[in-house]
C-alpha cells in the first residue's frame, strides 16, 4: 500500500520566507486564490457584478463611501469626475435601483472626503465635505420621490413626511431634481406629506427623485485655503489642508465656528499647528490622533482648568516619537476598527495600533512583514481601504491588485493572522452597501462603475453588458505552494504518484498541476490537467457554508468561501514516472470564466531514494 504524505493545512500566503524553507504556505506566483481558514481549503476566488448601469469613460472613482444615517436610511455615495452620487434601491415604496446624482460641478482631479456632524437644531446628522477649495458643502441625506405636483405644492409617494424622510424644517429648504437638475425652494409642509410654498413645480413629473440642495459654505473654515482632509471628533470638525500645517477645529454647535476665547471654553473652536500637513486622523479611546507629513504623529490633548472663577479648556497637540516613514499615506488606507486604528504607512508597511504610547518606540505592530516584498514593490499611489468581516482590504489601484488580511479567532481566543494572495481586481475605493448582496462593493480605477465583489464566477468587460456571454474576462488563478522536501533538506527523493483532492464545477475541465521537481524545475517540470467533469473523478456535491452554522470569525470572509451551487467533490491520483529531486513544489492553475476549483489536500507518495546525492559533490 502507498504511504502518501498529504499537505491538508494552508496557513496563509507568504512572501518573505524563503520558499524552499517554509511551512505549507502559498508563496510568491499565486494569485486570485482564497484561503479557506476554516475548511483548511484554498479556493478560487468569485467574480463580480455590476451595481448600477455600465459606463465606458476613463474617469475612475476616486472616493466612495457609505453613510449609515441617524435616521436609519443608508447612503453609498461615490465621488468620480465633477459628479457625486448615491446609490438609491427603494424610495418611499417606489424601486429607483440606480446610482443618482447628488450634485455635479465639483473638482475633476481631487478626492472628496465627508465628515458627519450633528445639528441639534434640525435632530439630524448632516454630511460635511472637502474636495480641494476654499469651502465646505453640507448635505443631509433627504430623498423622497414624487406622487404628483400642482400649484406651489408637491406631495410625495408614501406615508412619510418630508421632515421623517429628513428634509429640512429651518434650515436651507431647497430641493433638487436628479432628473432634471433644477431647484425648487419651499416654506411648509415638511411635517405632512404635501410641501407648500414652492416657488415654482417647473417640470416636476410623477416618480421625480428629490433630495435636499447641497449647502455650499464658502471660505470656510479660512479664505483662500484649500481644504484636502476632514474628520469628526466630539462634534467638532478638524480641517486640514495639503499646503500649510495648520487643522482648524470648529465649534460643536455651529461647524462654520472656528473661533475661540481666551480662556477658551469647552467646546469652542481651536486651531492646531502641526510639523507637516495633515493625512489622516483617527480615534484610540479618548484621544485624538493625527499624522502628517511622511512620519509625524500627534495626540490632541484636552484639560479643564479653572481661570479666576471660569471653568476652562485646554487644547493642545502633542507630538508623538515616531519613526521615519511610519506616517499614515492617507485618510483612505487608515480603518477605524473599534478603539484601534490599521494604516498604511510610507515605508511602506501597514502597522496597526490601539493606544497612542504604542507609536512611540517598538509597540506599534507590523501586520504586512508577511508579504513585505510584495509591498516593496507595489505602487501605493490612491491607496483605499475598508474593514468588513473580520479582514482589511487594500488595494493598489495602479497595479490593479486587492490584498486583504484575515483576522480569525478559534473558540479558545487564541487570534491568528494570515494574507490571502493578490486579488487581481480593477478597483480603487471600497465601500460596505448592505441594501445588496454581496455586501462589499470595489470602485473601478479606470471608469465610474461599482462593482458587488466576490459574486458570481466572472469578471467583466467594463460597460459590458453583464447578461452577454461575450462579456466575461477570465480569471487567472495561481495557487503556488512552497516547495516541500518531505522532511528531509538533502537527500534524494522519489516518487510515482501524486495525490489531489479538491472540488471543482462542471465547467472547470482544465486545471494544470505543474510539479517542479528542485528550485524551478531545474531537474524536471511535470504538468498533468485535472478535469472536474469527469465522472470517475467526481463524488458528492458540496454542502453549503451557512452563516447560521458557523462560530463567530471562524469564517471571516461569509460568502466569499461558499462555492457555487454545482460544485462536487473529488479526488485524482496521477502516476509519475519516477524522477529523484531534494525538493518538489506543486503549482495548481486555472484560467477561464465560470470556473471553481478548490485544494484541499495534495501530496506524493514520496519515499527517500536509494542513489545518493552527488550531484553537488566537490
Amino acid at each position: 500500500m502507498n504511504k502518501f504524505k498529504i499537505t491538508k493545512e494552508f496557513s496563509g500566503y507568504n512572501t518573505s520566507f524563503d520558499e524552499t524553507n517554509a511551512p505549507p504556505l502559498l508563496v510568491t506566483g499565486s494569485q486570485n486564490f482564497l484561503i479557506d481558514g476554516r475548511n483548511g481549503k484554498v479556493k478560487t476566488r468569485s467574480g463580480f457584478t455590476r451595481l448600477g448601469a455600465g459606463n465606458n469613460a476613463e474617469t475612475p472613482v476616486r472616493n466612495a463611501w457609505t453613510w449609515f444615517t441617524s435616521t436609519g436610511t443608508e447612503l453609498a455615495q461615490r465621488f468620480y469626475d465633477d459628479e457625486l452620487e448615491v446609490y438609491l434601491g427603494t424610495v418611499d415604496g417606489y424601486a429607483v435601483n440606480a446610482w443618482t446624482r447628488i450634485l455635479d460641478g465639483w473638482s475633476t482631479t481631487e478626492i472628496m472626503r465627508p465628515a458627519n456632524w450633528w445639528d441639534t437644531g434640525e435632530n439630524l446628522d448632516l454630511q460635511i465635505m472637502v474636495v480641494g477649495n476654499a469651502n465646505q458643502y453640507e448635505w443631509n441625506g433627504a430623498v423622497a420621490v414624487v406622487s404628483s405636483a400642482s400649484g406651489t405644492s408637491i406631495t410625495k409617494l408614501g406615508t412619510n413626511t418630508w421632515a421623517q424622510n429628513r428634509f429640512y424644517t429651518t434650515r436651507n429648504r431647497t430641493l433638487y431634481n436628479t432628473r432634471t437638475g433644477n431647484q425648487h425652494t419651499y416654506t411648509g409642509g415638511e411635517t405632512t406629506t404635501t410641501l407648500t410654498g414652492l416657488n415654482n413645480i417647473t417640470d416636476i413629473q410623477a416618480n421625480d427623485v428629490l433630495i435636499q440642495m447641497v449647502i455650499t459654505n464658502t471660505n470656510e473654515p479660512a479664505a483662500s485655503r484649500n481644504n484636502d482632509t476632514i474628520f469628526s471628533f466630539e462634534n467638532q470638525l478638524f480641517t486640514g489642508s495639503n499646503d500649510d500645517n495648520e487643522v482648524f477645529v470648529s465649534s460643536n454647535t455651529t461647524y462654520t465656528d472656528t473661533t475661540f476665547s481666551s480662556p477658551r471654553t469647552s467646546g469652542q473652536g481651536a486651531l492646531l499647528v502641526l510639523d507637516a500637513p495633515p493625512k489622516a486622523f483617527g480615534i484610540l479611546g479618548k484621544s485624538l490622533v493625527v499624522s502628517a507629513g511622511r512620519g509625524f504623529w500627534y495626540q490632541a490633548e484636552y484639560e479643564q482648568i479653572t481661570v479666576s472663577t471660569t471653568l476652562a479648556e485646554t487644547m493642545k497637540i502633542k507630538k508623538l516619537n515616531t519613526g521615519v516613514d511610519q506616517g499614515a499615506q492617507n485618510q483612505e488606507s487608515t480603518v477605524q476598527i473599534g478603539n484601534a486604528i490599521i494604516f498604511l504607512t510610507h515605508e511602506p508597511a501597514v502597522r496597526m495600533i490601539s493606544d497612542p504610547k504604542e507609536l512611540e518606540g517598538l509597540n506599534t505592530k507590523t501586520l504586512s512583514n508577511p508579504i513585505k516584498p510584495d509591498f516593496d514593490e507595489e505602487d501605493w499611489t490612491n491607496a483605499c481601504a475598508i474593514w468588513f468581516k473580520n479582514a482589511y482590504y487594500l488595494t493598489s489601484p495602479v497595479n490593479s491588485r486587492l490584498y486583504i488580511l484575515e483576522f480569525v479567532e478559534d473558540a479558545d481566543g487564541q487570534l491568528r493572522r494570515f494574507w490571502n494572495p493578490p486579488q487581481i481586481l480593477t478597483v480603487r475605493a471600497l465601500s460596505i452597501i448592505t441594501n445588496t448582496t454581496p455586501y462589499i462593493h470595489g470602485h473601478s480605477n479606470g471608469v465610474p462603475e461599482t462593482y458587488k465583489l466576490f459574486d458570481g464566477t466572472s469578471d467583466f468587460v467594463p460597460n459590458a453588458d453583464v447578461n452577454d456571454p461575450d462579456s466575461k474576462i477570465p480569471v487567472e488563478c495561481i495557487a503556488a505552494f512552497a516547495y516541500n522536501n518531505y522532511g528531509d533538506r538533502a537527500n534524494l527523493k522519489t516518487f510515482d504518484e501524486y495525490f489531489t483532492e479538491f472540488e471543482a464545477n462542471p465547467a472547470t475541465t482544465d486545471v494544470l498541476l505543474t510539479l517542479n521537481y528542485d528550485f524551478g524545475g531545474e531537474t524536471q517540470v511535470i504538468e498533468k490537467t485535472i478535469d472536474g467533469n469527469d465522472e470517475d473523478l467526481m463524488e458528492g456535491f458540496v454542502g453549503f457554508n451557512s452563516l447560521g452554522q458557523q462560530n463567530l470569525g471562524v469564517n471571516p470572509l461569509g460568502g466569499l468561501l461558499n462555492p457555487p451551487d454545482d460544485a462536487r467533490k473529488g479526488h485524482v491520483v496521477h502516476e509519475i514516472a519516477r524522477e529523484d529531486f531534494r525538493q518538489l513544489q506543486a503549482i495548481y492553475s486555472i484560467n477561464g470564466v465560470d470556473k471553481y476549483f478548490a485544494v484541499i489536500a495534495h501530496g506524493a507518495n514520496s519515499t527517500i531514494s536509494p542513489r545518493k546525492n552527488l550531484f553537488h559533490h566537490k
